[in-house]
């Protein structure tokens, strides 16, 4: 089983590649990868408490089982409810809109905290880390 710092790696690649995308317009996938990053965070989390991950995109399901161990996840929970539908909102061009760029900052935003907000919980004593990682 992968340990947190992997799915943090992979969870802070998300937000790179939503970081990117901004800059070329391609807001439908910066929103999207805004939420995989979220998830994987929170994934991250439970793997650092030893926990089995469920297989759901549901970041208010995610959030609940983080609050078992802190019950801080739960100021968190009106950037879950923000990002969690762009698991699948604006994949299909047929069935919504694409987002604007104020949603896709409040977006990346959002996304920016919950990295901060786990990578903070799980620094892991006597490691020398002493900073946080820059999501910006």
């Amino acid at each position: 089983m992968l340990g947190h710092k992997e799915w943090l790696r992979i969870a802070k690649e998300d937000l790179l590649a939503a970081k990117t995308l901004i800059k070329i317009e391609l807001f439908s996938s910066v929103v999207y990868h805004c939420q995989q990053s979220f998830e994987k965070a929170l994934k991250a989390y439970l793997v650092f408490k030893k926990q089995p991950i469920p297989k759901t995109h549901d970041l208010i399901k995610l959030l609940e089982l983080c609050m078992v161990f802190d019950k801080n996840f739960q100021k968190k929970i009106n950037a879950a409810n923000y990002i969690n539908p762009f698991s699948s909102k604006f994949r299909y061009p047929s069935e919504f809109d694409i987002p604007d760029l104020a949603e896709v900052q409040l977006t990346i935003k959002y996304t920016e905290s919950i990295m901060r907000f786990v990578f903070k919980k799980v620094i892991e004593p006597g490691s020398g880390q002493t900073t946080i990682v820059d999501f910006k």
